[in-house]
């Protein structure tokens, strides 16, 4: 930083928000084995001390990018079958759609959940199942 110009303190839950947001794309790109928290703080803008210090661990970190994206998605989908008072077949298809849509829109997410969540063994294979 130039200048001795401070470095301006982000709110906890918006630091976090970044350091899942890189730890998605890291996890997405390379597996659970092969991220590397080094790149994930790197990609997130912060310290490895930080990503440990808010998330705990490697473990507790992909745990907490599985839970994140499960809900986004289940949310996208209860978002597009609420409303209305649709037939039975419209609401399956809006939720498909809706479903489909997110999983397009946020690929690195879809990757985490539907490849790297089940084959990493557990805990995270349970994770993935409770989102199912």
């Amino acid at each position: 930083m130039a200048g001795g110009a401070k470095a301006r303190r982000l709110p906890r839950a918006v630091r976090e928000r970044q350091m899942l947001d890189a730890a998605v794309r890291s996890f997405a790109r390379h597996g659970y084995q092969a991220a590397s928290m080094d790149e994930i703080a790197e990609l997130a803008g912060v310290s490895k001390p930080l990503v440990y210090l808010y998330l705990n661990s490697k473990e507790e970190l992909f745990t907490a990018c599985i839970r994140r994206e499960a809900e986004a998605l289940l949310a996208a989908v209860a978002a597009g079958v609420e409303g209305g008072e649709l037939p039975p077949d419209e609401r399956l298809w809006a939720g498909l759609l809706a479903f489909f849509t997110y999983a397009a829109e946020h690929p690195d997410s879809w990757v985490v959940l539907s490849r790297q969540a089940r084959t990493q063994g557990e805990p995270f294979a349970t994770e993935a199942s409770r989102m199912r």
